[in-house]
């Protein structure tokens, strides 16, 4: 399983989204190297913009929240 962020942003692609879902992840104890996410690990982090999906489809499922996003317009300020 794998964390993906719902705004369809690449964590991997940018610092300061690594730092800060190393951070949602360790707040909302959803380390899933550590464990399996319970329930209310899945619902602070769908609250902090992520999902929880298979990890051989995060980059199919990252890519359609991208689309959406694109769809819905830019991002506002303080959204995510």
């Amino acid at each position: 399983m794998a964390w993906v962020r719902t705004d369809g942003r690449r964590i991997a692609d940018d610092p300061a989204l690594l730092q800060q879902g190393t951070t949602d992840i360790a707040f909302c104890h959803a380390n899933l190297d550590a464990s399996a996410a319970d329930e209310a690990a899945r619902g602070f982090m769908a609250q902090k913009g992520y999902a929880l999906v298979q990890k051989d489809q995060a980059e199919q499922a990252r890519a359609a929240y991208a689309a959406a996003a694109a769809l819905r317009g830019p991002i506002q300020s303080g959204r995510y």
